[in-house]
């Protein structure tokens, strides 16, 4: 065994451990004289670097992993030179999470690994972490799960920082939602030099129903349950109804024309148009997704609406609001209940608010996006990004971002990521032969701003074709959705969940309370 009970309790605690002398001096040499004959490379492909991934380093993630949680156990990582700067200031030191797209169960990676082949003084480019800060982090994710890219810097819930003052050959093991940052080097002559790698097992993690004296770390670390009976966290975790209860949608509407839904404040925030009421915007609350609470109506003045979505990436909430007339609104909100209309787009058949992380997801797009069908080409999505909402009405980037094969017209859109920082997956209503029916089509792009690859038709496991899927929450390669679908005479809301892991995706619909509850716990609720 690599780590005692001590050092699991230190994960589970602080949210990362270290692993003194897990690479032997020989090979600390190698890779740094390799490093340094190499300037650029970062030490990708180079077999002294790899070298540096040792079976030490890999029995300690086995075993936070634990049963279970097989991984491949393979070199890899990249080097994150810290270069001499006498003449730079050093900065007080900003929290971050990593990811582009985080959310609250391990993504793209579980576990980060930083393997220090040079010693770190203060202020020698060291490591920033803040521990525990995983914690208060997953506190305010129960409370709002897509906030945590905004809330992260926050010192309230990052925390104190410490600098790792690293011996040559050490290891540091951190949580995928602890905060960090790095350093610069003002103190030390010579590069520091660390490998940064990042892990996750083969399958899932998923803490789910399991007795918590079964679990594993990383399930411990992962666990609204556990963590909120350990620390005390304020969880608002998300009850469905009993385990043998069929679900047979939402309908809280004579005859809904669009819906939107986002968690946030700790419930889940429904907000719809009805036709009995074209021009206004009616919400609900719900804290066990069942029990459901009227609140005031939005009037945005925009005539009959056509469709509504939401969008967040930081702490305020973004909702777009595209009406019959051709025009889209953009709307930020810090309370769900007041909202600062921002801007004004003009030539939309449907629309959505996203943020689209450079050089990642895109290399072309990069900022605050609006991706909008225009009226006048509805076999069409365009994506339009610039720096700030309040100005999007006068962005002049844009490119074709997906296009129907025969010119069919698509009557909503969806767009989020679902794996880590690069995999995104765009879904679309396209409209069949007959007018007042869709069927739902995807695509997984290369870059989400360019139309390249083909759409495939996105099978559903319910009775009526599924619209209007609205994304609740993500986990690896997976969507906890709610969806529109006729239903006993009327269209109703119902629950749903996309593996993107299968070979060939499927909404499955979540028609009892336990499927619905595996869903919650897949996504970090349970």
């Amino acid at each position: 065994m690599i780590l005692n009970s001590e050092d699991h309790e230190h994960f589970i605690n602080h949210g990362y451990v270290i692993v003194r002398n897990a690479v032997p001096p020989g090979i600390l040499a190698a890779a740094v004289n390799a490093l340094e004959q190499n300037p650029g490379a970062h030490g990708r492909g180079l077999p002294e670097i790899e070298a540096c991934t040792t079976e030490r380093m890999l029995d300690a993630i086995e075993e936070l992993f634990g049963d279970g949680y097989a991984f491949h156990r393979r070199p890899g990582g990249y080097d994150m030179p810290r270069p001499h700067q006498p003449e730079e200031p050093w900065p007080e030191p900003t929290a971050h999470v990593d990811d582009s797209y985080p959310t609250m169960m391990p993504n793209g990676w579980a576990i980060g690994s930083f393997i220090f082949l040079t010693p770190v003084l203060s202020h020698g480019g060291a490591f920033i972490y803040f521990p525990g800060s995983y914690l208060r982090y997953r506190e305010v994710m129960g409370h709002c799960c897509h906030c945590i890219k905004g809330a992260a810097q926050q010192p309230v819930y990052s925390g104190p920082y410490r600098e790792y003052l690293a011996a040559a050959g050490d290891v540091l093991l951190f949580h995928h939602l602890m905060g960090h940052t790095g350093s610069t080097n003002v103190r030390t002559p010579a590069t520091r030099h660390a490998i940064l790698c990042r892990w996750h097992p083969v399958e899932r993690i998923i803490p789910g129903d399991k007795p918590t004296y079964q679990m594993t770390t990383i399930e411990k670390t992962n666990s609204a349950r556990y963590m909120a009976d350990r620390f005390n966290l304020e969880l608002p975790i998300l009850h469905p109804p009993h385990l043998t209860e069929s679900l047979d949608g939402v309908a809280p509407w004579n005859q809904v024309v669009t819906f939107a839904i986002l968690h946030y404040g700790g419930r889940l925030h429904l907000f719809y148009v009805d036709s009995d009421a074209p021009c206004t915007i009616r919400c609900m609350t719900s804290r066990d997704i069942t029990t459901w609470e009227e609140s005031e109506p939005l009037t945005p003045d925009l005539g009959d609406i056509r469709s509504i979505q939401f969008h967040q990436y930081r702490t305020e909430a973004i909702l777009g609001v595209t009406a019959v007339d051709g025009h889209s609104a953009i709307f930020e909100s810090t309370d769900m209940i007041s909202w600062d209309p921002q801007a004004v787009i003009a030539d939309c058949h449907a629309a959505t608010p996203w943020f689209v992380y450079g050089q990642y997801p895109s290399k072309v797009a990069e900022g605050q996006a609006i991706y909008r069908v225009p009226v006048s080409e509805t076999d069409k999505v365009y994506c339009h990004w610039g720096d700030r909402w309040n100005e999007a009405n006068s962005w002049d980037t844009t490119s074709c971002a997906l296009q129907t094969p025969n010119g069919e017209r698509i009557q909503d859109l969806t767009i989020a990521a679902h794996v880590g920082d690069s995999f995104c997956t765009i879904v679309v209503d396209v409209a069949s032969d007959r007018a007042d029916i869709t069927v739902p089509l995807y695509t997984q792009p290369t870059d989400v701003a360019v139309a390249n690859e083909p759409l495939r038709p996105l099978p559903f496991a319910c009775d009526t074709a599924p619209r209007q899927i609205r994304i609740i929450n993500r986990a690896r390669k997976y969507w906890l959705v709610t969806y529109l679908r006729a239903h006993a005479g009327q269209e109703r809301m119902f629950f749903g969940c996309i593996d993107w892991n299968r070979e060939e995706p499927v909404l499955e619909e979540l028609s009892t309370g336990r499927l619905l509850r595996q869903a919650l716990g897949t996504v970090g609720f349970v």
